[in-house]
């Protein structure tokens, strides 16, 4: 149970670490605008 936990930290701060990594924290839309959709297809 301990091991399951400590897994799940350091997978949570290595995705934090390649976001910050690529300066991506909160700098862009998660989800595109329906125009922005419209536009690609």
């Amino acid at each position: 149970m301990r091991i399951i936990f400590i897994v799940m930290i350091a997978s949570v701060l290595s995705i934090l670490a390649f976001k910050y990594a690529d300066q991506s924290l909160g700098g862009g839309d998660i989800l595109a605008s329906p125009t922005e959709l419209s536009v690609q297809n």
